[in-house]
């Protein structure tokens, strides 16, 4: 019997020392893991919170300031231009006329009618390149105001409320001198109601408002005339990354980081860039390497930031 114990005994201590350097070893691994392992009492108890991180798109945006042309400006215009060539069409005719019955042996009127008469074909031919010209310094050598047909086509349009002419300006050079293919405009504090076009093309410089203006023609919208509006172009490629709370930010060694789980009781920082916000929360692109739906801290993030610089911070401190 005496024996039996003794055998029982020593298989016990060894059982003892075989267990004790394997929790020693759990022990030291966990130490050296990065972030920080909470239980789920101490989750519990500090409050943590995650949500998932959102897939997003993201492209730089270029954001400028413009007006709704008033309609007197464009119907003026397009009325100088109409009666300039109306005037040109008819004195030419005219001058064509005594032309033809001023020549031969048998002319029909004077050379002076002759000269009068193209005298006054050459004056309504410059008054309406002045005209052309007018409207050119206003509208842009690229405005739909030279082909009679399509700028009368737009100016019902305006006239009819169908559509809009808008002068916008964006800062110097924050286009790099490109024609953009589009660009949105809303109602100053209305960000909820947006209308996009491709219908543009430069604008003069506006000796008031440096930086580099467009005209574009926005159909469908309800804006007022001489009413202000904001604007924006999309500049570059197209980005894919995830969309994280401003919530979930904490900062830390000079850095901005925001926590991520992993599994049921670990968490463990990870470095963002706040340059490219979006409402209330931050684009992150592919490249920082969070996943969508990586579950984010978005409360308690300070007090695991606390916990981790400081091991010996209780749930309470």
């Amino acid at each position: 019997m005496m024996r039996r114990l003794l055998v029982t005994a020593l298989l016990l201590l060894s059982a003892c020392g075989q267990n004790a350097p394997d929790k020693a070893d759990k022990k030291e691994e966990a130490d050296a893991t990065p972030g920080i392992a909470l239980s789920a009492q101490e989750i519990k108890s500090l409050g943590i919170a995650t949500v998932p991180a959102r897939a997003s798109g993201f492209r730089h945006q270029v954001a400028g300031y413009g007006t709704v042309t008033a309609l007197d400006t464009v119907a003026q215009a397009d009325a100088d231009a109409r009666t300039a060539a109306a005037a040109a069409a008819q004195s030419s005719a005219a001058a064509a006329r005594a032309r033809s019955l001023g020549t031969g042996d048998e002319a029909a009127v004077s050379r002076e009618i002759v000269e009068t008469a193209e005298s006054k074909a050459a004056s309504d031919q410059a008054a309406l390149l002045l005209a052309r010209r007018k409207a050119q310094s206003v509208f842009g050598f690229n405005a739909p105001f030279r082909d009679p047909k399509d700028r009368a086509a737009l100016v019902d349009r305006l006239v009819s409320g169908k559509s809009v002419l808008v002068r916008v300006t964006f800062p110097v050079g924050s286009l790099r001198n490109r024609m953009p293919a589009s660009l949105s405009v809303a109602r100053l504090g209305d960000s909820a109601k947006t209308w996009t076009t491709s219908k543009i093309w430069q604008a003069p410089a506006d000796p008031a408002l440096p930086g580099t203006g467009f005209y574009a023609v926005i159909d469908g919208s309800d804006l007022a005339q001489n009413e202000h509006v904001s604007a924006i172009v999309f500049d570059g490629p197209s980005q894919a990354g995830v969309l994280v709370p401003a919530s979930a930010l904490v900062m830390g060694d000079g850095e901005n980081w925001v926590y991520l789980q992993n599994g049921a009781d670990h968490f463990v920082r990870a470095p963002i860039t706040t340059d490219k916000p979006a409402g209330d929360d931050y684009f992150v692109p592919g490249s920082a390497g969070i996943a969508p739906g990586r579950k984010v801290v978005t409360t308690g993030a300070g007090l695991l930031l606390s916990r981790e610089t400081n091991p010996s911070t209780g749930a309470g401190d």
